[in-house]
């Protein structure tokens, strides 16, 4: 178990650079007057929501601490206090003591939302309205990771009336699963989740929660029951143990991803700490209306590491097939590709890429793909430029080709 001075010593190497002493000086000098920041009334009433079962946080002072804290962080990242943040800040304030003073507290926290959050609290205005872009595209994310590796489970959500993903999703991202965590877990995940040196680990982290519980998930047959389970009983993490089964899951499932999935995240701005353009910020809004939130398209440039042809040390644990799924099958895919790298009917056991051809629109290849995933088949993919990118890269690749 990591206590509070372990914590400490463990996150300098992953909180150490130039600006952590100069965040330090700059809360330790503030004269604390001006504690207005957007959303206040709503962080005083966190204050009496946050860990209101601990003794230590129904304290006035810690209660003053958590106020300053969070009031700062706002104050100097320009960002809207949003309700949940003080579960993020409550861990990195009970490192305080005699020999760690309020302010290097501060430090800490701020450079670990710099690290890993550096945009997800951030109001962004786009045609008139306040928009979380972050959030938003967070919670697809994770709905991509779902389907790709979960389809049956996501299936069965689909079905409830009225229940929306993001009412789970959201409070997990938002808090990094501190909420109704105890301390000394919350220590051991924050210090976990760190030491992947990943912000995009929380969506693994996401999707391991809901596969570890996907056969309880699956048995509950009436709607209702089952809403009540995602909404209150979903997150059970009580021991070490619950702490350790998740992060194995979710290095599972990170080892099962293609790489083409953070190619992804890369491509948006969603990991960027710079001021967002009103581009940027409609690409992260719009990501729900688009593709490639329906379902996973493969980068051409991962194939050959995919269809286990690449000399390096594949850095996934897994294996593509592709089923051609164009109208004209010529020239035939065992042209180029050795026949166990080709399906006819995927199974979900194989990772499954849908090649398309140049006649065909991304409808038709998302009818087939959302079909599939309906059907419960997991691990189905689109090759992003279908058969034409794949041919023009073996082309490419005459000297070390996939075939």
């Amino acid at each position: 178990m990591i206590t509070q001075n372990k914590a400490i010593l463990n996150w300098k190497e992953f909180f150490m650079n130039e600006n952590l002493l100069t965040d330090a000086y700059k809360f330790r000098d503030w004269n604390q007057q001006d504690l207005e920041i957007p959303e206040k009334e709503t962080l005083i009433k966190d204050l009496t929501r946050t860990r209101n079962d601990d003794p230590y946080f129904k304290k006035e002072s810690t209660q003053r601490y958590l106020m300053l804290l969070a009031t700062f962080y706002c104050q100097q990242n320009s960002v809207n206090y949003q309700q949940g943040m003080l579960e993020v800040v409550a861990p990195f304030l009970v490192m305080k003591n005699r020999d760690f003073p309020i302010y290097k507290c501060y430090a800490y926290f701020n450079s670990f939302m710099n690290k890993y959050f550096p945009k997800v609290l951030e109001w962004n205005i786009l045609k008139g309205q306040k928009q979380l872009a972050h959030v938003l595209s967070a919670i697809q994310f994770c709905e991509i990771l779902l389907k790709y590796h979960c389809a049956d489970f996501y299936n069965r959500i689909l079905k409830l009336d009225d229940f929306n993903l993001s009412m789970v999703v959201t409070p997990l991202i938002m808090t990094l699963f501190a909420k109704g965590t105890s301390i000394q877990l919350v220590f051991l995940i924050f210090d976990e989740y760190m030491r992947r040196h990943n912000p995009n680990y929380i969506f693994f982290m996401v999707t391991a929660l809901f596969m570890s519980q996907k056969q309880e998930i699956l048995s509950i047959e009436d709607s209702e029951e089952l809403f009540t389970y995602l909404n209150k009983k979903l997150k059970q993490i009580q021991y070490e143990s619950d702490v350790q089964r998740l992060f194995e899951r979710a290095d599972e499932i990170y080892s099962q991803t293609p790489a083409s999935y953070e190619q992804l995240i890369a491509s948006t701005s969603f990991n960027d700490k710079s001021v967002l353009s009103v581009e940027d910020i409609t690409e992260l809004t719009n990501l729900s209306q688009s593709y490639y939130s329906q379902c996973l398209f493969i980068e051409v440039s991962e194939m050959k590491s995919l269809l286990g042809k690449s000399q390096k040390q594949p850095q996934k644990n897994l294996q593509l097939q592709l089923l051609d799924i164009r109208k004209v099958k010529k020239p035939k895919l065992s042209e180029f590709l050795p026949k166990q790298c080709i399906t006819k009917k995927p199974d979900g056991n194989q990772h499954t890429c849908l090649i398309t051809d140049s006649n065909q629109t991304l409808d038709d290849a998302m009818k087939i793909a959302n079909q599939l995933i309906f059907d419960g088949v997991k691990h189905v993919s689109i090759l992003k430029g279908g058969f034409q990118s794949l041919q023009f890269s073996i082309k490419q690749q005459k000297d070390c080709s996939i075939m």
